[in-house]
């Protein structure tokens, strides 16, 4: 049985995560997740949640962590690394706001992607960018994670320094996965998701967006970032009849 691996920093998961643990363990994973807290609570009572201790991937002394923003992000590139150098295994790693909708694709090395504004102020020259929400790797990818990790520079709002170096190495691999995949709700309808009952506007900023049945009919769409950190930076409150609460139900 495939088991997924994540990441959970405070004391308490809370209600995006229970969602999205939830979705994994219907579709019949195992689950490894870690924390740093001794006093961690994960509300989910089942058989294949295995709680272990994140120190033996990276330890560290959470308290005076400066960093704990990112920290998610600078731990699972030391598991990967950590995964190069011993005993190398397939590693399915998820964040906790990713709900899946059907089982990952069992190829053998992946990462998960999204678009990009194609118009206005912040438009990208690249279309797709590599994000680092579901990454699947067994140890003999092309990847320097000591660059990753070293690289010098400032986190911005929404993505920690170790991104940019991260997106540079893959960027001329077959590793990036089409978008839709994991992310068919782009980030800038992140405010209809939680408070509308459809995608109100189908089209901005040079991309189109699904609506929530495209989501279960598609055989290409296995789940769904929630964009957990605009929820939390915006303070949405989340509606009952929004898309968020019928996808939970269609799951």
């Amino acid at each position: 049985m495939t088991t997924l691996t994540c990441l959970w920093i405070q004391s308490e998961l809370d209600d995006l995560s229970k969602e999205c643990i939830k979705s994994w363990l219907k579709l019949g994973y195992h689950i490894d997740l870690y924390t740093y807290s001794k006093l961690f609570t994960n509300n989910i009572s089942v058989s294949h949640l295995h709680i272990k201790d994140a120190r033996k991937i990276l330890d560290i002394d959470i308290e005076n962590e400066t960093n704990k923003p990112f920290l998610a992000d600078k731990w699972r590139f030391h598991l990967f690394k950590k995964n190069q150098c011993e005993d190398k295994e397939r590693i399915v790693w998820l964040d906790t706001d990713i709900l899946l909708l059907k089982r990952i694709p069992n190829t053998k090395n992946f990462v998960s992607s999204q678009l990009t504004q194609q118009t206005g102020a912040f438009k990208c020259k690249h279309k797709v960018v590599p994000n680092i929400g579901v990454i699947c790797m067994d140890g003999t990818e092309n990847i320097n994670y000591d660059k990753i990790l070293k690289v010098k520079g400032k986190d911005t709002a929404y993505q920690s320094k170790y991104l940019k170096e991260w997106e540079r190495q893959l960027k001329d691999t077959d590793l990036i996965i089409e978008p839709e995949s994991f992310c068919p709700v782009h980030w800038a309808w992140a405010k209809d998701f939680y408070t509308e009952p459809f995608f109100k506007k189908q089209f901005k900023y040079g991309i189109t967006q699904k609506q929530i049945e495209d989501f279960t009919n598609e055989d290409n769409i296995y789940g769904v970032h929630l964009w957990r950190q605009i929820l939390k930076k915006k303070n949405f409150g989340i509606t009952e009849d929004s898309v968020y609460k019928k996808l939970l139900t269609k799951i």
